[in-house]
């Protein structure tokens, strides 16, 4: 059994699978998260298969899958890489409705927030590192992308609010002392999200362009690359509370 366990959501495709294949090379056992089942066969990898936009059985899986991870002996390292977004809907405020917003936002900021939480209560005092899947859009707004720029702008702050909160609260009430938590902007990555964004109508998405031409000039990143990155940064001892980083930073 490896000493550590990560949790990977979205490894049905894109950074996630790439960084689930990476971490399970580097003797981790990964606990794999997406609303499709992985391409993926390993001895040190079990699949669950949730919508993380339905708060049941999101919380199914904080209580099933997660809770028995968490509570197997031998773990000395814990990860959680918040992985899986929603790009949509796109269009000008005027022209959203609620369901699509709520959805963005569950899949974007509640479920990792909430996983977090249940990996910080059932850490029993090992060391935790969280990466958060973050992008320019949590910082610049893109018009016809309100619920994206802005749902993925409340994961960028609730990782930073876990991370004030470890020395905010007595020992052990927050999580353990060894906790990091990184907000990781990948880069423009050549992943499925990418080819939705190609397929948005210009009418929804007046900066479509920019990303047509960086597929048609060849500038997306290969997922191995941040996989990469991401791995290290769940290994590294130390670190601060809580960084910022971006692919090659």
């Amino acid at each position: 059994m490896a000493d550590r366990l990560c949790v990977v959501t979205g490894t049905s495709s894109g950074i996630g699978l790439a960084l689930a294949g990476a971490l399970l090379a580097r003797g981790w056992e990964v606990l794999g998260v997406a609303r499709r089942e992985a391409p993926l066969r390993h001895p040190g990898y079990a699949h669950a298969r949730v919508d993380l936009a339905d708060p049941a059985a999101l919380e199914a899986l904080c209580a099933g899958p997660l809770a028995a991870a968490l509570a197997r002996p031998g773990r000395a390292r814990l990860g959680l890489v918040n992985g899986a977004a929603v790009i949509g809907p796109a269009g000008p405020v005027a022209a959203l409705t609620a369901g699509p917003l709520a959805r963005a936002f569950l899949v974007n900021a509640v479920a990792p927030l909430r996983l977090t939480g249940a990996v910080l209560a059932g850490a029993a005092g090992r060391p935790v590192r969280v990466v958060d899947v973050s992008s320019g859009a949590a910082h610049r707004p893109y018009a016809g992308w309100s619920a994206y720029c802005a749902s993925k702008a409340a994961l960028r702050m609730a990782g930073q609010v876990a991370a004030v909160e470890a020395d905010a609260y007595p020992p052990g009430v927050a999580g353990p002392a060894d906790l990091s938590v990184v907000t990781y902007e990948p880069g423009v990555v050549d992943t499925a999200m990418q080819g939705e964004v190609r397929a948005t109508p210009r009418s929804a998405f007046p900066a479509l362009d920019r990303f047509l031409e960086l597929h048609a000039a060849g500038h997306l990143v290969d997922p191995t690359r941040p996989a990469r990155e991401i791995a290290d940064l769940l290994e590294r001892d130390g670190g601060p509370r809580h960084e910022e980083r971006r692919l090659n930073g």
